[in-house]
């Protein structure tokens, strides 16, 4: 299964096109705005840093996985090949088969984010509270996906990849001793917002994407008209 698995998402990040994936073209337009936010927080964070070539091999390590991530979302949208709509499977076999698809798809970016923290633990001052916040964070990240076709879904995706992503980034540009005695109370804060605020859309675009696999699972026609 795993094997069929690592197999089926090689060859449909190769034959997915951008324009095809729901909102594609949109979402991949949307990951370079998101780069200035970062300068700016930078800029905000440590005023008088200079920006070193060991600054750019971290902003990599934190940039890039993020953005692979960003791209398998939009390249592995919730449907099967038109393949699997002409074997003979049940509709709860092809539910089966996309739910671990997703989950197959959502813990693989997962370890890339594992990876990126320890590699941010080595390479840098990132306190093991940041860390812990920027892997929340990453995780509930990792299984987003773009749903079929709902502009209500669209938008919380639009507000919630952007304010993960950026409130990850303060989480690691912020020095370890920029908040001295009031740093309790910055982590305190930062987690609230996960809590009350990214957890709940995040759980709104879960929803959206088991109601995705369900339709998906009909048939190749009936998930065109969702």
């Amino acid at each position: 299964m795993i094997g069929k698995l690592i197999s089926d998402y090689i060859m449909t990040g190769r034959s997915t096109s951008l324009k095809e994936a729901p909102q594609g073209i949109g979402d991949v337009a949307l990951f370079p705005l998101i780069l200035p936010l970062f300068i700016i927080v930078r800029g905000i964070l440590k005023p008088d840093a200079e920006y070193l070539w060991t600054d750019v091999l971290r902003d990599s390590i934190f940039i890039l996985p993020l953005f692979f991530i960003w791209i398998s979302q939009i390249k592995h949208p919730l449907r099967m090949s038109r393949m699997y709509y002409l074997c003979p499977m049940t509709k709860e076999e092809r539910a089966a088969y996309l739910k671990n698809a997703y989950l197959f798809r959502g813990a693989f970016h997962s370890l890339l984010i594992l990876v990126m923290c320890i590699a941010l633990y080595f390479t840098g001052k990132v306190s093991i509270f940041a860390l812990l916040y920027i892997l929340l964070d990453g995780i509930m990240f990792s299984f987003l996906s773009n749903v079929h076709d709902s502009k209500k879904d669209f938008v919380r995706n639009v507000f919630l990849k952007p304010a993960m992503l950026t409130s990850a980034y303060i989480q690691y540009a912020l020095p370890v001793s920029a908040f001295a005695a009031d740093d309790f109370i910055f982590t305190v804060c930062s987690f609230a917002f996960l809590l009350l605020v990214e957890l709940p859309l995040f759980l709104s675009i879960l929803h959206a994407v088991n109601k995705d696999i369900q339709c998906a699972a009909l048939s190749e026609e009936d998930y065109s008209r969702c």
